[in-house]
């Protein structure tokens, strides 16, 4: 049998191609091999029956979402799910009350932090932890219903008998020395409790979830769930439905985010699927619509995952193609083709109704405040509204202020990360800047990894004023002159600089000389820092409309090709890596709700533009300058949520098309 090469795409293996099965079996076996001799990483001894586990142990399985399932090694080994089990309840708890009412109690933003980090007060006030860390799970486990606690853990029990497809039961030794030695998370518990997020008797809320981390399952049931939630909540092999298909979606959204801790942006931009780690040593992985993936091996290297799985994980992403934002085909994959929202597969007067209901819907709100960086520097109209949408084929739509000029502000990012990769490489470019979702806001003064001292990001200020360091030129006029040269590429026509938002910028912002001087303590960026700081507001403050925004962004969503020019804006190797970053961090502070609510990859900046791709299908640009407190536009939200909900393009909907309204 011969493997396919690391060029064929996953698509021309699926589960339904009849080499699909003695292929992936060949492979796992080759993964088996290969990896059973890594002697990398310690078990965990945060418990200490997990550190006396035998190392050698590795198990890898796949369920399709046929029921079909493959597996090697030591794949039946009971293990207990730990963390595992947090995305389940989380789901649990959504069917119970419905996800705007948990929403409301638990945040779904990426934290940035360990899984048992101490949560400051003042980031609990703002919600800002989710159900994939302790604080989070624990407030979680508080809202499994039922009138008593023997009552709740029936209820948790079958949940998880709906999954596995089997009864489960607890591991006593593990659950015991959780109850009696785990202070931490007791701890933690209190202080959601002094909060108010939990209501109930915390005893019996922290022996729900310590029962919870303590079921055993192995590496067949783990990969039948996320077989589960790659099925929209429909079990492949019972078929009994385990879970509402929107809340599949929603939990598949907070584990790309936030399933694996502070390394949830590094997984993302490596493996690119929704995942949940656990201190067994176990990691799971989902495929939409096609596939779960499970691989078992105590050993934990940095940021305490699996050191055998997160290679295994990469080289399936790797060589069958897996990330959710590989190879964007547009008009080319039949599969893709025929899920693409019917009403964009040719012009559609039925477009422009739902934008014009849509404007119309919005224009009226009067809330938040527009940027100004200093009084009386350019005149801005609260009242200016567009929207626009580009279609990877050069379909326009667009209603209200398409024309009217604003500055691309922190969109900029985007484009000045891209170029960079051109000129560096995603591994140096990577060296230098990070890709973790900050949890912070987007002017935040800094935040860097320990051990590196490198930004979280190129999305926030700080880890893009890096960036602008690395983009290369002759001298600082060469410079610029190529980030206008790349601007038009995307656009289409020359672009320019607003110059009296740039000097109002560089003698207003203090804060950006404060990050760039700590940047250079660190080491992070060199030479000239006011020549630096100065390039970087320069390609802030270039003039744009919405109708420019939105060719950009299907520009990207085309893989790269201007579908207006047929002129390529990027290399399409590195679209992949935008779209990843976008997803994780492109909201800042709002990255994991938008990802949740929306679903698409996006950037927002404090000019009032927000900039969103549907990848193979189009790009969507919304102008309107009123932000709400995290700097992103209170229009701009809200249409594309609707956007996104009318016509099911969040990233990890359930296959089906849409339903056309008249407006």
């Amino acid at each position: 049998m011969t493997l396919p090469n690391d060029s064929t795409p996953w698509s021309d293996l699926s589960p339904d191609n009849p080499l699909f099965g003695e292929a992936c079996s060949t492979f796992l076996e080759e993964l088996y091999q290969r990896y059973l001799l890594v002697t990398e990483g310690e078990n965990a001894d945060y418990i200490r029956e997990l550190a006396q586990v035998n190392p050698d142990l590795l198990g890898i399985a796949i369920v399709t979402t046929q029921g079909k399932i493959y597996s090697v090694g030591d794949a039946s080994q009971l293990f207990t799910i730990q963390s595992i089990a947090k995305p389940l309840v989380y789901g649990m708890v959504l069917e119970d009350w419905g996800w705007e009412s948990v929403l409301e109690k638990i945040g779904v933003e990426p934290t940035g932090e360990p899984f048992n980090d101490i949560i400051d007060p003042s980031e609990i006030q703002q919600k800002k932890y989710n159900p994939m860390v302790n604080a989070g799970a624990i407030t979680t486990t508080s809202l499994i219903k039922g009138d008593t606690l023997e009552e709740r853990q029936q209820r948790l029990f079958e949940m998880f008998r709906r999954y596995f497809a089997r009864d489960v039961e607890v591991d006593q030794s593990i659950f015991w020395s959780r109850k009696t030695r785990d202070n931490l998370n007791r701890a933690i518990a209190y202080m959601m409790l002094h909060f108010n997020l939990i209501e109930d008797n915390i005893e019996e809320v922290l022996d729900l979830y310590f029962q919870q981390c303590s079921v055993l399952v192995n590496c067949q049931d783990l990969a039948l769930m996320a077989a589960t939630l790659a099925n929209a909540g429909l079990n492949p092999i019972t078929g009994e439905r385990v879970l509402q298909s929107d809340n599949a979606k929603r939990l598949m959204s907070v584990m790309y985010t936030s399933g694996l801790y502070q390394f949830s942006g590094q997984w993302a931009y490596q493996v690119g699927l929704p995942a949940k780690s656990g201190l067994s040593g176990a990691i799971v992985g989902i495929v939409p619509h096609q596939m779960g993936i499970a691989v078992f091996s105590p050993p934990l290297g940095e940021h305490r995952k699996s050191v055998r799985g997160v290679k295994i994980f990469k080289d399936l992403s790797h060589h069958f193609k897996l990330h959710i934002f590989n190879e964007i085909k547009t008009n080319q994959s039949k599969e893709k083709e025929k899920n693409k929202p019917f009403l964009f597969l040719a012009k559609s007067p039925s477009i422009t109704n739902f934008l014009k209901y849509l404007y119309d819907k919005y224009l009226p709100l009067s809330e938040g405040n527009s940027y100004v960086s200093e009084p009386d520097i350019t005149e801005i109209d609260p009242n200016w509204f567009s929207i626009c949408i580009v279609t990877t084929d050069g379909q326009f739509y667009g209603v209200g202020d398409v024309d009217q000029s604003f500055l691309i502000q922190s969109i900029s990012k985007v484009f000045a990360y891209g170029l960079a990769l051109e000129d560096h490489g995603r591994d140096y470019v990577l060296k230098m800047v990070d890709v973790e979702p900050t949890g912070d806001a987007y002017n935040s003064i800094i935040k860097v990894e320990e051990n590196s001292k490198r930004p979280y990001n190129a999305m926030v200020n700080t880890g893009a004023i890096a960036i602008t360091n690395l983009i290369k030129g002759k001298s600082q006029a060469h410079k610029l002159n190529r980030i206008l040269k790349m601007y038009q590429k995307y656009i289409g026509h020359p672009v320019y600089v607003d110059t009296g938002a740039v000097v109002s910028e560089q003698t207003k912002g203090d804060r950006n000389w404060a990050i760039s001087y700590l940047l250079r303590n660190f080491g992070m960026i060199s030479g000239d820092i006011k020549e630096t700081l100065q390039l970087y507001l320069q390609q802030c403050s270039v003039i744009i409309s919405c109708r420019d925004l939105a060719i950009m962004a299907a520009t990207l969503a085309n893989n790269g090709t201007n579908p207006m020019t047929g002129k390529q804006g990027i290399n399409p190797d590195y679209i992949q890596d935008l779209l990843s970053v976008m997803f994780t961090c492109g909201m800042y502070d709002f990255a994991g709700e938008w990802a949740y609510k929306v679903g698409f990859p996006a950037k927002s900046g404090v000019g009032g533009g927000i900039l969103a791709v549907v990848p193979g299908v189009m790009g969507i640009a919304v102008f309107s300058p009123p932000l709400d407190q995290r700097g992103n536009s209170i229009r701009g939200i809200k249409v594309c949520e609707e956007l996104s909900h009318h016509f099911r393009l969040h990233i990890f909907e359930p296959i089906s098309s849409p339903i056309e309204k008249n407006y």
